[in-house]
């Protein structure tokens, strides 16, 4: 039997029923989206499983096994792995990859009153003690016991040597594997118990390997948590387990795959319990943090939430550029329109003003220009009735003339009308002479005629 490792306390709840996916909170439900690849890491073989979580529940989507991957080149079994992702229609997956229970130490601390930022240099401090590997490095990472655990304060430590976390980071690089997290069996499965559902006080599960072999995970009102491996039969190590943890009879022993939550297309036989463990712990690490061996710089990802941030900050910057370049300019022309309307309403009755004082100008200056013409006028109709005299031969007789600012009409009897065009035109006074209505002759044989007459200067002038 190895060493038992010690683990987070339990939560709320006194008995172990099946997990489903319809007890977890509501809001972390609907974000529990994500896809896990967990490899659990045998003597000899890898376990594979591929797990997508949502909010109704989790997908075993592909699974399978990879023998003698520690006498086989990395590349050779890093294709078979490969071509397991591919069935899952998943390109490249950063795998949780679960350690040896022999290579990881485990355990508990309490650090009552110490601050969250603060537990990393606790743990620094009495690092020392935690291990039996004397001089040689170690990395290690802790989680925190959940908020009811007793006593309160309480913390998970794992620890490995240095030398076999390279081992297998190497090993993994070689075979084109990303990892994002290297952990351990019984964290989890601490983690796996409580992706859609809050664990029971007390429960204790068993799972039987390959070689025969009995792992079994429990936790107790008396005892946080017991997990460990046995090489004997269930029903012993099942009994040891009890007795470690002090269980009622009323509590049952069942298979881990029982605790976990089932996956909603595969039955239980199908299933990798511990890679299976060690992917819902992936798919679900944003809710349910487990302790990760993995430095954060040596740590991949597929997970698109990472680009939440930069996303958020890339549409928050459009939106400041809409802001700067479209909403403000367009927020300060309404404001200039504003303003304009503003200033035109105020000098409104200053523009009546000016405009009716214009409009006076322009009147007084018609009626001046009017004046002038009047007072003209008499000089000028003099000069056109002399100059009617001068032209005009004897035997014309004109029985009427009027004289209009810019024109003059004569109507009369002549021996013959049409020179009268000619020599009306010839006058400086006078042009562009035309007959106003056709010429006809009376019963004395003379034509009578009407000609208009544009006076010379005047043009444009309107016709009263």
């Amino acid at each position: 039997m190895t060493a038992p490792e010690i683990a987070v306390s339990p939560e709320s709840g006194s008995s172990a029923p099946r997990a489903t996916a319809a007890t977890g909170p509501l809001i972390e439900r609907l974000l529990l989206v994500g896809t896990g690849l967990g490899i659990a890491i045998d003597e000899q073989n890898l376990e594979v499983a591929i797990v997508r979580a949502r909010p109704a529940g989790p997908s075993l989507v592909a699974s399978g096994v990879i023998r003698d991957f520690r006498t086989r080149p990395a590349d050779e079994w890093g294709r078979e792995l490969t071509a397991i992702l591919a069935s899952a229609n998943e390109r490249r997956l950063a795998a949780t990859v679960l350690l040896p229970r022999a290579d990881v130490i485990v355990r508990l601390l309490h650090l009552p009153g110490v601050s969250t930022k603060d537990i990393p240099a606790a743990i620094e401090l009495q690092i020392d003690t935690l291990h039996p590997y004397g001089d040689s490095e170690v990395a290690w990472a802790w989680c925190r016991a959940s908020a009811n655990a007793a006593p309160a304060g309480t913390v998970i430590v794992g620890l490995v040597r240095n030398e076999v976390l390279s081992f297998y980071e190497t090993l993994f690089a070689e075979a084109g594997v990303p990892m994002a997290a290297v952990t351990f069996s019984s964290a989890v499965i601490h983690s796996a118990l409580r992706v859609w559902k809050p664990a029971p006080a007390s429960l204790l599960f068993y799972s039987t390997d390959r070689r025969g072999r009995t792992e079994v995970y429990g936790e107790s009102e008396a005892r946080a948590l017991y997990s460990a491996e046995f090489a004997f039969a269930p029903e012993r190590a099942v009994a040891v387990a009890r007795a470690e943890l002090r269980l009622s009879p009323d509590v049952p022993a069942q298979p881990l795959i029982e605790g976990i939550p089932e996956p909603v297309n595969k039955t239980a036989a199908e299933i990798p319990v511990l890679a299976y463990a060690a992917s819902l712990a992936g798919a679900a690490s944003r809710f349910h943090r487990f302790a990760n061996l993995l430095p954060p710089e040596r740590r991949a990802s597929h997970d698109r939430v990472q680009y939440a941030l930069p996303a958020f900050l890339g549409v928050l910057l459009l939106l400041l550029l809409a802001v700067v370049f479209l909403i403000f300019p367009a927020v300060e022309q309404r404001r200039y329109r504003n303003e304009l309307a503003a200033a035109e309403a105020r000098l409104a009755p200053a523009i009546a003003r000016v405009q009716r004082i214009q409009n006076q100008v322009t009147a007084g200056r018609t009626k001046i220009g009017v004046l002038d013409d009047l007072r003209r006028r008499p000089q000028a109709d003099l000069d056109v009735l002399n100059e009617l005299t001068r032209l005009l031969p004897p035997e014309i007789w004109t029985n009427a003339i009027e004289l209009y600012p810019d024109s003059v009409v004569i109507a009369g009897e002549a021996p013959q009308a049409a020179p009268l065009l000619k020599l009306l035109d010839s006058s400086p006074l006078f042009e562009n002479s035309e007959f106003a209505v056709t010429v006809s002759r009376s019963q004395q044989e003379a034509e009578q005629f009407r000609i208009r007459t544009m006076r010379r200067g005047r043009a444009g002038r309107v016709t009263p």
